[in-house]
């Protein structure tokens, strides 16, 4: 009886071709093997697999079908060909290959990611969800399912117990590069208010707690994993949580103050230090906090005179009320190995940043008045303070990644540098331009920034993600002629309306594109910051200066004041932080764009709109205005801003390019 399938030896050579990506060689041998196995389901396979290379999807799929017929219970065959249908866009027939692969292996952990990636695009969030942790079940270490139940969580809002998700989501919030954790974090409190004990343990906070049923309280705190690991890594934006937060840190100082304090609690304090350091010390403090805080710190400073051992607990405890920095003593002790992370936070990235800040280069002397004080501004607060970044997991070219934008464009006509050059024009701490380093195929980043500080902190944090494709400048986007660089793209989001002249801005931008070119823009809405117009105008009846004291005093009374027209501004994730709040309520210049503005600015200077960026607005764009070429249409766009005015609360932000 004749064999069904080549030799060994022959698939070896095919697997060979394969991979050295000789496609050719590999179907001329394949198919001069096929006469001898006309049914083997390894040649008819691996045809198929060449084919999805080659981007023949009609052939592909016709080959798997012979493959799943031939052998019914295949199940990469079946899995082949729900990844063809999907790319074929017959979703549906897709979803059922994907079923019976699973129906053949429950274990195939890619047809369960799959299957979450066509619900997802479907948007049936919830049960792409479903699909995404039942992969993460079967393979924990399987980093792209990750990278999608991230995704689909910065749009979806989980409303119901689910206690399973709790373990993916510490995991979210360990990794540096999956996923902004700010992006995730509604996600991340309704997790905690619905699958762990926060709540119960928090309702039992009050100002007359004794002592041992606040160390029950904060044992409970410290055993809850997500919680300690979500105050290391983001600014937590829920003001319960914040009013708590502040009667714990109390009650901790009056126990260390009178030296009673349960050592177990470390660790928790240790959480808490990071929580206040990268809130930047929002929360307010009482009068006797702050001469009690005064009398440690002359503790500290006396136990270091008679060389006596300084309490990790005393340094803790300052160190949730103000960056060690501040205090005399800091440099001069030796940390316990318990307070590397904080030594880590407070001094060695301080020491780091000023060292770096001495080699960034400028392009020139910032001159302009309001870009003077913006810059002071960023120099005294850089904005924002951040730990994690959502990172590209595979950097690919221009075509395909602004393919998945879907913009007014033919993708024939996109740059086809093999090393595109990236300008970031005000790159602040750095998350726009270390994200963009890492979608971009060989990219080269210039980013451009007014604040040494700002560029520092983010120089720091790209040296510590290992992205070395950025150059960071310092200097004014109205120096940029002189820099005599024309760029294939241009990313200029929640830049240009802190310009004095946001026109001007824009032209030189423009100035540096080079032909067919690409440029991203990030504007204010009008419509969406009516609520932050009337409180900065309060602000400025009341002649507020935008120095620590002020921002914190003003932000507590806009939290004790139940005026219901600012319960808005308390959702932002901006106002818990102090930079966040400067840039948000006490910026020193900001100018809002309406659409009509917007068309009209993009008429002056020669540019077409191709689309905007944010998916999620477009998504609620189409179930309004469902053909396609609506999605380029400003018209329309003003039409449905009219009747959604906080649609663009995240800012305009869309692509354009020369005529």
């Amino acid at each position: 009886m004749n064999p069904i399938e080549p030799s060994e030896i022959k698939i070896k050579e095919l697997i060979s071709l394969f991979d050295k990506k000789k496609f050719d060689q590999l179907l001329k041998l394949s198919n001069e093997l096929m006469d001898d196995f006309p049914n083997s389901i390894l040649l008819q396979n691996i045809q198929g697999v060449v084919h999805t290379e080659l981007k023949n999807y009609k052939l592909a799929k016709n080959l798997f079908i012979k493959v799943v017929n031939l052998s019914p219970n295949y199940t990469d065959g079946y899995y082949n060909l729900a990844n063809i249908l999907n790319k074929l866009d017959e979703k549906e027939k897709a979803i059922e290959s994907y079923n019976k692969v699973i129906e053949l292996d429950n274990n195939y952990f890619k047809a369960h990611n799959n299957l979450g990636n066509i619900y997802r695009k479907k948007g049936l969030n919830k049960k792409a969800i479903e699909f995404y942790l039942s992969t993460l079940e079967i393979n924990s270490n399987y980093k792209v399912a990750y990278y999608n139940l991230a995704g689909v969580l910065q749009f979806y809002i989980l409303d119901v117990e689910n206690k399973k998700i709790n373990k993916y989501l510490l995991h979210l919030l360990k990794e540096k590069i999956i996923v902004r954790p700010n992006s995730i974090a509604p996600n991340v409190l309704n997790c905690l208010f619905l699958n762990t004990n926060l709540k119960k343990n928090l309702s039992l906070i009050n100002d007359k707690i004794n002592n041992e049923d606040f160390n029950y309280v904060l044992k409970n705190l410290q055993e809850n994993s997500l919680l300690m690991q979500f105050m290391k890594v983001c600014p937590i934006p829920d003001y319960y949580i914040e009013k708590n937060f502040v009667k714990i840190r109390k009650k901790i100082l009056n126990q260390i103050y009178e030296s009673n304090i349960d050592k177990n609690h470390i660790n928790f304090l240790i959480s808490l230090s990071k929580q206040c350091f990268l809130n930047e010390y929002i929360y307010a403090q009482s009068k006797d906090e702050i001469e009690k805080i005064k009398k440690i710190d002359e503790r500290i400073i006396n136990n270091l005179k008679e060389n006596k051992k300084i309490s990790d607990l005393e340094i803790l405890c300052l160190s949730c009320y103000e960056p060690l920095t501040n205090f005399s003593w800091s440099n001069k002790i030796k940390f316990s190995n318990k307070l590397n992370e904080i030594f880590e936070l407070h001094l060695n990235q301080h020491e780091i940043e000023n060292q770096i800040s001495k080699s960034i280069k400028s392009i020139s002397k910032v001159e302009d008045r309001v870009s003077i004080r913006v810059k002071k501004q960023y120099e005294e607060n850089p904005y924002p303070r951040w730990e994690n970044l959502g990172l590209s997991i595979n950097p690919r070219n221009i075509k395909d990644v602004i393919n998945d934008s879907a913009l007014n464009l033919d993708l024939k006509k996109l740059p086809k540098s093999e090393s595109p050059k990236i300008l970031i024009a005000g790159c602040g701490t750095g998350q726009h331009a270390i994200t963009t380093a890492s979608k971009y195929k060989n990219s080269k980043i210039l980013a451009l920034d007014l604040s040494f500080r700002s560029l520092s902190y983010a120089k720091r944090k790209a040296d510590d993600l290992k992205i070395g494709n950025i150059d960071f400048i310092q200097g004014d986007i109205l120096d940029l002629e002189s820099i005599e660089i024309k760029f294939d793209i241009i990313e200029t989001v929640g830049v240009l309306h802190h310009m004095d002249n946001p026109f001007k801005g824009w032209k030189i931008l423009t100035s540096c594109l080079d032909n067919d070119s690409l440029m991203l823009i990030g504007l204010y809405s009008e419509k969406a910051r009516q609520h932050i117009i009337q409180i900065k105008k309060k602000i400025n009846k009341l002649k507020l200066q935008p120095n620590y004291n002020n921002i914190i005093n003003f932000r507590k009374d806009l939290i004790e004041n139940h005026n219901v027209h600012w319960n808005l501004i308390k959702s932002s994730p901006d106002f818990y932080t102090v930079s966040g709040v400067r840039d948000l309520l006490f910026h020193t210049q900001e100018h809002r764009f309406t659409i009509s503005k917007i068309r009209e600015y993009l008429d002056k200077l020669g540019l077409i709109f191709l689309g905007f960026e944010d998916q999620l607005v477009k998504e609620s764009f189409k179930e309004i205005y469902n053909r396609e070429v609506d999605l380029y249409n400003l018209d329309k766009w003003e039409e449905f801003e009219k009747n959604n005015p906080r649609i663009f609360a995240g800012m305009y932000q869309f692509w354009c390019k020369k005529i």
